[in-house]
């Protein structure tokens, strides 16, 4: 059985949400330990600069936030226009996933 569906539109705040919590966590990852090191291995730098490393992370998670919120806008508009984004889906519901795999395994070896 194959399904057809339509990604008409896609809420701007919810996926901004998403996608900018999703920024901060990975450039809070890599942000807060180079500052560390940074700040631990460094004798001459000034203290504002470290201080500007722990705000980076927030920046970026905003212009996420407003980009991908963006996005969505834009993809809404054109969908409205082209009938957005068309997805197939085949759906196999005589099978198991483990009888399956054992066809394609009998299979393999048949040929």
């Amino acid at each position: 059985m194959r399904i057809t569906s339509h990604i008409t539109s896609i809420h701007p705040g919810q996926a901004a949400k998403i996608a900018a919590l999703m920024a901060l966590i990975a450039v809070l990852a890599a942000t807060y330990p180079l500052a560390g090191a940074a700040w631990a291995f460094s004798v001459h730098l000034p203290r504002k600069h470290f201080m500007f490393l722990l705000f980076v992370p927030f920046f970026y998670a905003l212009a996420t936030y407003l980009l991908v919120a963006l996005g969505c806008v834009l993809y809404n508009l054109a969908a409205r226009a082209t009938g957005g984004i068309r997805i197939e889906i085949a759906h196999n519901t005589n099978h198991t996933v483990g009888e399956s795999a054992l066809k394609i395994a009998e299979g393999r070896r048949a040929a």
